[in-house]
């Protein structure tokens, strides 16, 4: 699975289970460095929105990893 697509669920089930807008995560390049923080979310007739908007064709080509930084909760009330 190529990591957009990874992304794209991650965000997807992070709002189905908590109702946000965006998950936050971090961006890793290949060594696992930080390239950047970002606010993420995810809307059907766009697809994934970057910081409030559409990411570039660069942003997908530089994606080489990512890392939430929030979780949803293990058990639903």
């Amino acid at each position: 699975m190529c990591v957009a697509t990874e992304l794209t669920e991650k965000v997807k089930e992070f709002q189905r289970r908590t109702g946000e807008e965006t998950l936050l995560v971090v961006v890793e390049d290949d060594d696992q460095r930080i390239c950047g923080v970002h606010n993420v979310g995810y809307d059907p007739a766009i697809g994934l929105i970057v910081d409030g908007r559409q990411p570039s064709v660069l942003w997908y080509q530089q994606l080489q990893a990512f890392r939430p930084l929030q979780e949803p909760p293990a058990v639903l009330h």
